[in-house]
Protein backbone atom coordinates (compact mmCIF):
# COMPACT_ATOMS: atom_id res chain seq x y z
CA UNK A 1 0.00 0.00 0.00
CA UNK A 2 1.26 3.46 -0.07
CA UNK A 3 1.58 3.85 3.88
CA UNK A 4 3.98 0.86 3.71
CA UNK A 5 1.30 -1.57 4.84
CA UNK A 6 1.36 -5.17 2.94
CA UNK A 7 -1.61 -5.96 0.62
CA UNK A 8 -2.65 -8.87 -1.92
CA UNK A 9 -4.72 -8.97 -5.07
CA UNK A 10 -8.16 -11.37 -4.28
CA UNK A 11 -9.25 -12.89 -6.92
CA UNK A 12 -11.93 -14.79 -5.46
CA UNK A 13 -14.98 -14.25 -7.38
CA UNK A 14 -13.11 -12.71 -10.48
CA UNK A 15 -12.94 -13.23 -13.67
CA UNK A 16 -11.55 -10.48 -14.82
CA UNK A 17 -8.35 -8.48 -14.24
CA UNK A 18 -7.75 -5.40 -16.46
CA UNK A 19 -4.44 -4.19 -16.57
CA UNK A 20 -3.16 -0.74 -18.05
CA UNK A 21 0.08 1.61 -17.96
CA UNK A 22 2.13 3.79 -20.22
CA UNK A 23 5.28 2.12 -22.05
CA UNK A 24 8.12 1.90 -19.03
CA UNK A 25 5.54 2.15 -16.29
CA UNK A 26 6.39 -1.81 -15.03
CA UNK A 27 3.46 -3.20 -15.94
CA UNK A 28 4.37 -6.40 -16.84
CA UNK A 29 7.05 -6.61 -14.28
CA UNK A 30 4.42 -5.90 -11.79
CA UNK A 31 2.30 -8.85 -13.18
CA UNK A 32 5.25 -10.80 -12.70
CA UNK A 33 4.84 -11.05 -9.33
CA UNK A 34 1.04 -12.08 -9.47
CA UNK A 35 1.83 -14.90 -11.72
CA UNK A 36 4.29 -15.91 -10.17
CA UNK A 37 2.77 -16.43 -7.33
CA UNK A 38 0.07 -18.20 -8.79
CA UNK A 39 2.47 -20.55 -9.84
CA UNK A 40 4.11 -21.37 -7.35
CA UNK A 41 0.57 -22.24 -5.53
CA UNK A 42 -0.03 -25.60 -7.81
CA UNK A 43 -3.50 -24.71 -7.90
CA UNK A 44 -3.78 -22.65 -11.44
CA UNK A 45 -2.68 -23.26 -14.58
CA UNK A 46 -1.27 -20.34 -16.53
CA UNK A 47 -2.54 -19.44 -20.32
CA UNK A 48 -0.38 -16.92 -22.06
CA UNK A 49 -0.76 -14.34 -25.02
CA UNK A 50 2.07 -12.26 -25.45
CA UNK A 51 1.16 -9.50 -27.97
CA UNK A 52 4.24 -8.43 -28.13
CA UNK A 53 6.25 -10.96 -29.54
CA UNK A 54 8.87 -10.42 -27.25
CA UNK A 55 10.73 -12.26 -23.93
CA UNK A 56 9.08 -10.50 -21.31
CA UNK A 57 6.96 -14.17 -20.24
CA UNK A 58 9.72 -16.13 -21.05
CA UNK A 59 10.40 -16.85 -17.49
CA UNK A 60 7.39 -18.49 -17.00
CA UNK A 61 6.48 -21.20 -20.25
CA UNK A 62 8.13 -23.80 -18.27
CA UNK A 63 5.78 -23.80 -16.44
CA UNK A 64 2.64 -22.45 -18.39
CA UNK A 65 0.10 -24.88 -19.39
CA UNK A 66 0.26 -22.51 -23.05
CA UNK A 67 2.29 -20.11 -24.30
CA UNK A 68 0.97 -18.29 -28.14
CA UNK A 69 3.04 -14.96 -29.17
CA UNK A 70 1.78 -12.59 -31.54
CA UNK A 71 0.54 -14.84 -34.10
CA UNK A 72 -3.29 -13.95 -34.42
CA UNK A 73 -4.04 -17.64 -35.62
CA UNK A 74 -2.19 -19.23 -32.66
CA UNK A 75 -3.99 -17.08 -30.13
CA UNK A 76 -7.43 -17.22 -31.61
CA UNK A 77 -6.67 -21.16 -31.36
CA UNK A 78 -6.28 -21.06 -27.53
CA UNK A 79 -8.82 -18.79 -26.78
CA UNK A 80 -11.28 -21.00 -28.66
CA UNK A 81 -9.88 -24.18 -27.20
CA UNK A 82 -9.84 -22.54 -23.00
CA UNK A 83 -13.57 -20.70 -24.08
CA UNK A 84 -14.58 -24.10 -24.70
CA UNK A 85 -13.13 -25.80 -21.66
CA UNK A 86 -15.46 -22.89 -19.83
CA UNK A 87 -18.19 -23.56 -21.29
CA UNK A 88 -17.72 -27.51 -20.97
CA UNK A 89 -17.02 -26.83 -17.01
CA UNK A 90 -19.99 -24.38 -16.23
CA UNK A 91 -22.14 -27.33 -17.56
CA UNK A 92 -20.68 -30.09 -15.45
CA UNK A 93 -19.73 -27.91 -11.92
CA UNK A 94 -22.55 -28.75 -10.10
CA UNK A 95 -22.63 -32.44 -11.30
CA UNK A 96 -18.93 -33.00 -10.70
CA UNK A 97 -17.93 -31.19 -7.81
CA UNK A 98 -21.05 -30.82 -6.06
CA UNK A 99 -21.50 -26.86 -6.42
CA UNK A 100 -22.34 -25.01 -9.39
CA UNK A 101 -20.09 -21.69 -8.32
CA UNK A 102 -16.07 -23.33 -8.75
CA UNK A 103 -15.44 -20.66 -5.66
CA UNK A 104 -17.65 -22.41 -3.28
CA UNK A 105 -16.50 -25.85 -3.82
CA UNK A 106 -13.61 -27.44 -1.30
CA UNK A 107 -9.96 -26.58 -2.52
CA UNK A 108 -9.04 -30.23 -2.44
CA UNK A 109 -11.73 -31.00 -4.64
CA UNK A 110 -11.98 -28.50 -6.89
CA UNK A 111 -10.61 -28.05 -10.67
CA UNK A 112 -7.47 -26.08 -10.94
CA UNK A 113 -8.12 -21.77 -11.50
CA UNK A 114 -7.54 -21.36 -15.17
CA UNK A 115 -5.32 -18.16 -15.61
CA UNK A 116 -5.31 -16.29 -19.17
CA UNK A 117 -2.87 -13.74 -19.60
CA UNK A 118 -3.40 -11.92 -22.54
CA UNK A 119 -0.47 -8.99 -22.61
CA UNK A 120 -0.94 -6.38 -25.72
CA UNK A 121 -4.28 -7.12 -26.02
CA UNK A 122 -4.65 -3.63 -28.56
CA UNK A 123 -2.78 -5.96 -31.12
CA UNK A 124 -6.65 -7.28 -31.79
CA UNK A 125 -9.09 -5.04 -29.27
CA UNK A 126 -8.34 -1.67 -31.57
CA UNK A 127 -9.91 -2.40 -34.86
CA UNK A 128 -8.67 1.08 -35.81
CA UNK A 129 -5.01 0.20 -35.96
CA UNK A 130 -4.83 -3.19 -37.01
CA UNK A 131 -1.75 -4.03 -39.03
CA UNK A 132 -3.90 -6.46 -41.87
CA UNK A 133 -6.66 -4.92 -42.88
CA UNK A 134 -7.48 -8.48 -44.88
CA UNK A 135 -11.21 -9.32 -44.09
CA UNK A 136 -9.91 -12.40 -42.45
CA UNK A 137 -7.77 -10.79 -40.24
CA UNK A 138 -10.22 -8.24 -38.98
CA UNK A 139 -12.86 -11.34 -38.22
CA UNK A 140 -10.06 -13.01 -35.98
CA UNK A 141 -9.29 -9.91 -34.03
CA UNK A 142 -13.22 -9.55 -33.71
CA UNK A 143 -13.15 -13.12 -32.78
CA UNK A 144 -10.56 -12.67 -29.84
CA UNK A 145 -12.40 -9.83 -28.58
CA UNK A 146 -15.66 -11.47 -28.74
CA UNK A 147 -13.96 -14.55 -26.83
CA UNK A 148 -12.16 -13.00 -24.23
CA UNK A 149 -15.27 -10.85 -23.26
CA UNK A 150 -17.40 -14.27 -22.91
CA UNK A 151 -14.63 -15.65 -20.55
CA UNK A 152 -15.03 -12.16 -18.51
CA UNK A 153 -18.86 -12.65 -18.12
CA UNK A 154 -19.14 -16.05 -17.39
CA UNK A 155 -15.95 -17.46 -16.42
CA UNK A 156 -16.14 -17.02 -12.89
CA UNK A 157 -18.31 -19.44 -11.73
CA UNK A 158 -16.26 -21.98 -14.20
CA UNK A 159 -12.88 -20.96 -12.01
CA UNK A 160 -11.10 -18.86 -15.14
CA UNK A 161 -9.89 -15.44 -15.04
CA UNK A 162 -8.92 -13.19 -17.97
CA UNK A 163 -6.01 -10.63 -17.32
CA UNK A 164 -6.07 -7.82 -19.97
CA UNK A 165 -2.71 -6.15 -20.21
CA UNK A 166 -1.86 -2.99 -22.48
CA UNK A 167 0.58 -0.18 -22.50
CA UNK A 168 -1.99 1.86 -24.81
CA UNK A 169 -5.36 2.24 -22.84
CA UNK A 170 -7.73 3.77 -24.62
CA UNK A 171 -11.42 2.91 -25.29
CA UNK A 172 -10.56 1.16 -27.97
CA UNK A 173 -7.72 -1.00 -26.43
CA UNK A 174 -9.94 -1.49 -23.60
CA UNK A 175 -13.59 -1.78 -24.47
CA UNK A 176 -15.94 -0.61 -22.18
CA UNK A 177 -18.18 -4.34 -22.39
CA UNK A 178 -15.38 -6.08 -21.14
CA UNK A 179 -13.64 -3.46 -18.95
CA UNK A 180 -16.78 -3.45 -16.89
CA UNK A 181 -17.06 -7.19 -16.29
CA UNK A 182 -13.30 -6.83 -14.49
CA UNK A 183 -13.63 -6.63 -11.11
CA UNK A 184 -10.29 -5.69 -10.60
CA UNK A 185 -8.35 -2.69 -12.18
CA UNK A 186 -4.96 -1.78 -12.17
CA UNK A 187 -3.64 1.47 -13.89
CA UNK A 188 0.24 1.70 -13.80
CA UNK A 189 1.67 5.12 -13.92
CA UNK A 190 0.17 6.58 -17.22
CA UNK A 191 0.19 10.78 -18.74
CA UNK A 192 -3.55 11.30 -19.52
CA UNK A 193 -6.94 11.24 -17.59
CA UNK A 194 -8.55 9.56 -20.34
CA UNK A 195 -6.41 7.00 -19.95
CA UNK A 196 -6.14 6.46 -16.58
CA UNK A 197 -10.10 6.66 -17.33
CA UNK A 198 -10.05 3.65 -19.66
CA UNK A 199 -8.33 1.25 -17.34
CA UNK A 200 -10.34 2.18 -14.09
CA UNK A 201 -13.53 3.98 -15.66
CA UNK A 202 -14.92 6.47 -13.24
CA UNK A 203 -14.10 6.97 -10.05
CA UNK A 204 -15.26 9.18 -6.99
CA UNK A 205 -13.71 12.71 -6.32
CA UNK A 206 -10.42 12.05 -4.25
CA UNK A 207 -9.82 8.95 -5.78
CA UNK A 208 -5.96 8.18 -6.38
CA UNK A 209 -4.87 9.76 -9.64
CA UNK A 210 -2.36 7.69 -11.89
CA UNK A 211 -1.27 10.42 -13.81
CA UNK A 212 0.38 11.66 -10.59
CA UNK A 213 2.64 8.42 -10.28
CA UNK A 214 5.89 9.81 -10.75
CA UNK A 215 8.49 8.40 -13.16
CA UNK A 216 11.05 7.35 -10.41
CA UNK A 217 8.30 5.12 -8.50
CA UNK A 218 8.66 2.32 -10.29
CA UNK A 219 5.72 -0.54 -9.82
CA UNK A 220 3.47 2.34 -8.39
CA UNK A 221 -0.84 1.87 -9.60
CA UNK A 222 -3.93 2.62 -8.23
CA UNK A 223 -6.45 -0.53 -8.26
CA UNK A 224 -9.63 -0.44 -7.87
CA UNK A 225 -12.54 -3.42 -7.08
CA UNK A 226 -16.25 -4.19 -7.88
CA UNK A 227 -16.98 -1.97 -4.08
CA UNK A 228 -15.46 1.20 -5.86
CA UNK A 229 -13.07 1.68 -3.58
CA UNK A 230 -9.88 2.50 -5.20
CA UNK A 231 -5.99 2.68 -3.68
CA UNK A 232 -2.62 3.03 -4.75
CA UNK A 233 0.04 0.97 -3.85
CA UNK A 234 3.23 -0.25 -5.46
CA UNK A 235 4.36 -3.69 -6.72
CA UNK A 236 7.31 -5.14 -6.18
CA UNK A 237 9.67 -6.48 -8.46
CA UNK A 238 11.46 -9.93 -9.03
CA UNK A 239 13.60 -9.94 -11.98
CA UNK A 240 13.35 -12.55 -14.18
CA UNK A 241 16.14 -14.77 -13.45
CA UNK A 242 14.61 -15.13 -9.99
CA UNK A 243 11.55 -16.01 -11.31
CA UNK A 244 12.62 -18.53 -14.13
CA UNK A 245 14.77 -20.24 -10.83
CA UNK A 246 12.03 -19.95 -8.71
CA UNK A 247 9.34 -21.80 -11.06
CA UNK A 248 11.88 -24.11 -12.55
CA UNK A 249 11.10 -27.04 -9.34
CA UNK A 250 7.55 -27.07 -10.53
CA UNK A 251 8.20 -27.63 -13.95
CA UNK A 252 7.46 -31.37 -13.36
CA UNK A 253 5.10 -30.76 -9.74
CA UNK A 254 1.13 -31.84 -10.91
CA UNK A 255 -1.30 -29.10 -10.15
CA UNK A 256 -3.12 -29.00 -6.93
CA UNK A 257 -0.15 -31.42 -5.74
Amino acid sequence: MENGDSAAINLANVSGVVVGGAPGSVKTAGMTVVVLSLLLSGRARIHIIDGKGGTDWEWATPAASDYAGDDTAAALALLERLHDMMRRRIASMRSGYGNSNWWNCSPGKRPPLEVIIIDECQLWFDMRHLTDTSKEYKDACARILGLATDIVRRGRSAGFVLFTLTQKPTADSLPTGLRDNCGIRVCFRVLTSEAGHAVLGDLPDGAPDPTTIPASRHGGAVITTDSGMAVMCRFAYVAEAEAERLVRDITRRPCGA
